[in-house]
């Protein structure tokens, strides 16, 4: 979408709603764009809303090139948020991993643990 403001998204959902006779999806899977979730919110608040990984982990470069051995970082940060079989198992192995890389103060690592029950598979309950 060429304007990616919250009014410009509702107006993308209510026609979608329109078109499927009214009938919100049990399921939604985005980008973290913050206009979006709120007008999700406002249109389809019955709607599960959930991050995709895939754009979350797209970043990792990005958000973390400045530290030395990002792609190390890039990797292990995939290992935690794949092969954590437990929320408690993911919590430790996140800590872990912040530690073990010197991330405890990293703001987008800190942020994106705060939503983990938005991306994180093992926080998800199924709901995909």
């Amino acid at each position: 979408m060429k304007n990616e403001e919250i009014e410009s998204f509702k107006w993308l959902f209510e026609c979608w709603l329109h078109c499927m006779g009214g009938n919100a999806p049990k399921g939604f899977l985005t980008d973290q764009c913050t206009s979006m979730k709120r007008a999700l919110e406002a249109c389809m608040p019955t709607t599960i809303h959930h991050w995709c990984i895939w754009h979350i982990m797209k970043k990792i470069p990005s958000k973390l090139n400045g530290y030395k051995g990002h792609a190390e970082i890039e990797q292990e940060m995939s290992q935690v948020v794949w092969n954590s079989h437990s929320k408690d198992s993911f919590d430790r192995n996140w800590n872990d991993f912040l530690l073990n890389f010197g991330l405890v103060d990293n703001k987008w690592l800190s942020d994106l643990y705060e939503d983990r029950h938005i991306w994180v598979p093992i926080y998800l309950d199924h709901h995909f």
